[in-house]
């Protein structure tokens, strides 16, 4: 998936999202925040990428903001059956609930890595996602690389657990 690609995509989540958040109460207000905070941040982090000059401190502070929204904070927002509307949620996540979880457990150690990998060269290399990722691992790939990395998780997970739109 290409960055502009990724860019436009990620901006018209945000238009789309920021509408349904006027409807959200409770639980589903908090993971809808917290997703669009992880937006926001792959939104920063491609502009960086981007950038002649990639800012190395704004692509770990958007790594830690994706840390902050990932793992076991990502899985408690999910409690079983809390499909309020607007929830984009399907009810795969409970029927497939280690999937569910390993996908938000690896998102976390991804944004840990792209904090690792944040001072290096961008590489403009093409990097193919597997599931047994260590952290050491990101220390050497470029910033670009590993936020692929993160944005296949987030599509896996967005394809198997969010409910189709219409």
């Amino acid at each position: 998936m290409s960055l502009r690609f990724s860019a436009f995509v990620i901006t018209l989540g945000l238009a789309t999202t920021a509408l349904a958040h006027t409807e959200a109460t409770g639980i589903v207000k908090e993971r809808m925040d917290g997703m669009v905070v992880l937006s926001k941040s792959m939104k920063a982090v491609i502009a960086e990428t981007q950038s002649a000059t990639p800012n190395a401190a704004a692509i770990k502070d958007a790594a830690r903001a994706m840390q902050d929204h990932a793992g076991d904070t990502m899985t408690a927002r999910f409690p079983e059956g809390s499909l309020d509307h607007p929830s984009e949620a399907s009810e795969a996540i409970w029927k497939d609930w280690d999937r569910f979880a390993m996908l938000a457990q690896q998102l976390e150690l991804k944004a840990k890595g792209l904090e690792m990998a944040a001072g290096n060269p961008v590489t403009n290399k093409p990097v193919q996602s597997r599931d047994n990722f260590m952290l050491m691992d990101f220390a050497t790939m470029g910033p670009d690389e590993v936020f692929s990395l993160i944005g296949q998780n987030c599509k896996a997970c967005h394809t198997d657990f969010r409910v189709k739109k219409k």
